[in-house]
């Protein structure tokens, strides 16, 4: 015997030939018919039905021929099993692909050979019908086609046979189940009905008693439908038994819904699921009923209280959703989802898989999860803020909350989820911490202010009383006109202290202040041309270099200002001992921009004025023109454009002040 390796296609293909249960059987009329027909059809004197399996060759049915078994030939048997088509051999003699092979050999007056696959609608070759001559030769074309057509009658034989084999195997499967069911047949909480395929029952057990009202004896032999059916229904139960019948396999997967009529005229609703068994040949079909009536009455109420909450939360103006105990999404509500399809998609499925469904990262579904996650093991309802943005891209602000549920035996049922948009609030809660930072800084002011009037304007105020009470005591009129040209610069001082005043104080209050692009280099000299006439009476150098941030976004006029401050307090306060050198560069980091202005004058004692450097009064150094309001303005200006501003001196060395302007994509063209 020789030994060939299986492949899984040989496998399946054995497996399909074994399923046929044929291999050494006894002779049977049909297939020796078959090969007597081949003989007669071809002219030649011997056929064979052969069939191969892992080590031979065993033939059927034949005529002429000897020798039942083959041993199995590798080649041959390679060629045979993977060729679709008939193979036609003149001579088997001289035919090197037979020639060697234990048939011809053992059969050596087979000269002309012919062999036509058996081969299933999978592919699998399972064997062949054949024919042969004593002398060399070959079929005719009509002599082909009909043993081709032979072979297709012998096919459709061996599917015939394996429909039986299942058959029977069907109706020993069908018997155990009744051997297993008959003790609890009328014990069981169903009513269970058999029928046999002409639909008359065969079968009725106590429970169908009670719920039908019909008796066994009533009931066994009686047409289904004739008994149970309302009579405007028969079309419809009729077509459902005929499809019923139309299926060749088992039919354990029907299930219907049905109204039926009772003994004493009372309709009913019945589910019924339907399965086909075959017992001593006969096909019948078991029915396993119970009455649904009040079950769907209950479910046609409980539909319609789920359509009415639903309704009303469907126009309740809050996002909704309920989910289950694993975070899957039951329901939710067009102001949670507006889009119907996104709506539907989501039912089911939990905010992983809605995100992955609209492209979206998954941050929020786990911070979601972790919220529903911490409601489910606490059982307490549990709050939270989010922000997303809406259809137009505007960012929306909500009020979270996951509801645990619980069933009577404490066991988290539903998790109800609402969020409430609170943009509107926020945007009041933030306008109104503003407003008390407002308040609260304004206070400040207001102190400092009076701080100021009594400092800066008391002096001024108090010269020109005495030279107005002067010039009301002299009768001399020249010296009336001198003491009144003195009033002029004390006015003028005095407006101008009082203008400063004022502008610090609007500064807090400037909340539209726009930003626009603004050119460093060219409002540092528009400053500078402000300043020429300091800058040549100190004979200063400056040194502009914005080349690697030249540009950004500031309130012109709060840049303005600053460069104003900045480098008139280095004019300002220079030292005698050097010529004043002024440096203003600028450097890009991420999205802030830094401004810094050095310079080499008197400096800053910072061990005892680092706390007062931006305090609004606060002067270092003895100058006439030294109010204490410069500095104090410029931090304000920065800060409320959301910068900062610090300070590097030394005394008699200089003094540097650094600026960060952060953020400056958040102010173009858009209003603070």
């Amino acid at each position: 015997m020789i030994e060939i390796p299986l492949s899984d296609w040989e496998t399946r293909r054995l497996a399909a030939l074994y399923n046929l249960e044929i291999l050494d059987t006894k002779p049977e009329t049909d297939f020796d018919n078959i090969v007597a027909l081949a003989t007669q059809l071809s002219g030649w004197p011997m056929a064979t039905i052969s069939f191969m399996d892992h080590h031979r060759t065993w033939i059927k049915a034949a005529i002429g021929l000897g020798n039942m078994e083959i041993p199995a030939h590798r080649e041959y048997r390679e060629a045979m099993i993977i060729s679709p088509n008939p193979i036609a051999i003149h001579d088997a003699l001289l035919d090197p692909r037979v020639a060697n092979h234990p048939f011809v050999i053992n059969n050596p007056k087979v000269r002309g050979f012919a062999i036509f696959p058996l081969q299933t609608a999978e592919g699998y070759t399972l064997g062949h019908l054949g024919v042969a001559d004593t002398k060399p030769g070959t079929l005719t074309e009509k002599q082909h086609q009909a043993i081709e057509m032979l072979a297709q009658q012998t096919l459709s034989l061996l599917n015939l046979r394996l429909r039986i084999i299942k058959m029977r195997q069907m109706e020993t499967q069908s018997k155990k189940i009744i051997d297993q069911i008959s003790p609890v047949f009328n014990n069981a909480i169903d009513a269970v009905i058999m029928s046999t395929e002409d639909g008359r029952i065969s079968r009725w057990n106590t429970r169908a008693v009670e719920l039908f009202g019909w008796t066994a004896e009533e009931a066994i032999g009686a047409a289904l439908h004739e008994l149970l059916i309302p009579e405007e229904n028969y079309p419809i139960f009729l077509e459902h038994f005929r499809i019923l019948l139309a299926k060749e396999e088992d039919a354990a997967s029907n299930r219907y819904d049905m109204i039926i009529k009772r003994k004493d005229g009372e309709l009913r609703t019945i589910d019924i699921g339907v399965s086909t068994a075959f017992i001593d040949g006969e096909r019948l079909f078991i029915g396993f009923a119970r009455d649904i009536t009040e079950s769907r009455q209950i479910a046609r109420e409980l539909a319609i209280q789920k359509n009415f909450y639903e309704n009303i939360l469907n126009k309740i103006p809050t996002d909704i959703a309920v989910f289950d105990a694993d975070h899957r999404y039951l329901f939710v509500n067009p102001f949670a989802i507006g889009n119907p399809e996104f709506r539907e998609f989501i039912i089911g499925k939990d905010d992983f898989e809605y995100a992955a469904y609209r492209n979206r990262d998954n941050a929020l579904a786990i911070q979601r999860r972790a919220k529903f996650l911490k409601a489910k093991i606490t059982g307490k309802s549990i709050a939270w803020e989010d922000q997303g943005r809406n259809a137009d891209g505007e960012l929306i602000t909500h009020l979270r909350n996951f509801y645990p549920i619980h069933d009577e035996y404490g066991r988290l049922s539903l998790v109800i989820g609402y969020g409430i948009d609170i943009t509107d609030r926020k945007d009041m809660e933030e306008k109104q911490n503003v407003l008390v930072e407002r308040l609260s800084f304004q206070n400040t002011q207001l102190f400092d202010f009076c701080n100021i009037v009594t400092h800066n304007l008391r002096g001024p105020l108090d010269n020109m009383s005495i030279l107005i009470e002067m010039i009301s005591d002299s009768s001399d009129q020249n010296e009336k006109d001198e003491m009144v040209s003195k009033l002029q610069p004390l006015i003028d001082g005095l407006r101008q202290t009082f203008n400063q005043l004022v502008e610090t104080i609007q500064i807090k209050q400037d909340l539209e202040i726009r930003s626009e692009r603004v050119n460093l280099e060219a409002c540092l000299k528009k400053t500078m041309e402000g300043l020429e006439m300091e800058v040549k009476k100190a004979m200063a150098r400056v040194v502009i270099d914005c080349s690697d941030a030249p540009e950004l976004n500031f309130p012109p006029k709060y840049i303005d200002s600053i460069f104003h401050n900045l480098m008139s307090n280095a004019l300002k306060y220079r030292s005698a001992k050097r010529r004043l050198v002024v440096r203003v560069t600028t450097k890009q980091v991420g999205s802030s921009i830094f401004l810094s202005v050095e310079d080499n004058g008197l400096g800053i004692d910072m061990k005892k004025n680092k706390e007062h450097v931006f305090k609004i009064g606060k002067v270092f150094h003895n100058h006439s023109n030294a109010k204490g309001l410069g500095l104090y303005m410029t931090k304000s200006q920065v800060e409320m454009m959301g910068g900062s501003i610090a300070v590097e001196s030394e005394v008699e060395k200089g003094t540097k002040f650094t600026i960060e302007f952060i953020n400056q994509e958040k102010f173009a063209d858009s209003a603070v």
